[in-house]
């Protein structure tokens, strides 16, 4: 990254100018240190007035009118100030404060120390339409997170995003996204469909051979009515034999 940190190409601040959990954490740990100090502006404000405990002409308290003792706030000052720090501190270090965008790289600067680097290698898509959350600009990376780019103008920043992007792939092409893979139900594309619809006629399966001669030398011959077995054993009697005795001739049981 040392190389990438002295090429930079384009940069943008967040959209968000002020940010107001920072400034809420703040209020809520000057009142924990005004408490612990012994000031408690909040009661002060909200409370009514004390009265001075009525004495005696020697100057004594009387029995039952002791000045209520003041409670401690030390602990309530110690958990505001606990929560104030730890609020301000989350909200200073995930709130983006500008986006850079180098030769291989997008960096999103956080607060002093944290920023986040998106190598162009882990990044799948940029997508620039209106989110859900408001955020036009996004980037997918390989593994399906969405990172918004809170910009006050995101076209000169996708342009950007988007060109540097494509240098990067086409010097290092083996970084490229794979392709998308169609799902097994898709529609035939246009160019199949054309030349399905202009191709030739599917082709006709070829009649079945003709299982004899004589059936092949007469196609068009109607096949022999069908006999029951009377008429079977009448045209095996009323067969002729070359030879007269009685061995020749055929017997029937």
């Amino acid at each position: 990254m040392q190389q990438s940190e002295t090429q930079l190409i384009y940069w943008a601040p967040s959209r968000v100018r002020f940010n107001i959990t920072l400034i809420l954490a703040a209020v809520v740990t000057l009142l924990g240190v005004l408490q612990f100090v012994g000031i408690d502006p909040i009661s002060a404000l909200c409370s009514p007035a004390r009265q001075a405990a009525p004495t005696t002409p020697d100057g004594q308290t009387p029995p039952g009118a002791e000045t209520p003792a003041t409670p401690n706030r030390s602990g309530n000052a110690w958990l505001l100030i606990v929560v104030g720090l730890g609020v301000g501190a989350y909200s200073w270090l995930t709130s983006p404060r500008q986006y850079r965008v180098y030769p291989d790289a997008l960096v999103i600067m956080f607060g002093t120390p944290r920023r986040r680097t998106i190598h162009f290698s882990d990044i799948r898509e940029v997508a620039n339409d209106r989110g859900f959350m408001g955020d036009p600009l996004r980037v997918y990376t390989m593994n399906r997170r969405r990172i918004p780019l809170q910009v006050p103008d995101p076209d000169p920043m996708h342009q950007a995003l988007q060109s540097a992007l494509a240098e990067f792939r086409r010097i290092y092409p083996q970084y490229a996204p794979p392709p998308a893979e169609e799902p097994e139900g898709a529609p035939t594309p246009p160019e199949a469909a054309d030349a399905t619809a202009t191709g030739a006629a599917p082709e006709t399966a070829p009649p079945p051979a003709s299982e004899s001669p004589g059936d092949s030398a007469t196609p068009d011959a109607a096949p022999p009515p069908p006999r029951n077995r009377s008429s079977r054993r009448r045209s095996l009697r009323d067969d002729t034999y070359d030879g007269e005795s009685a061995d020749s001739r055929p017997r029937f049981s």
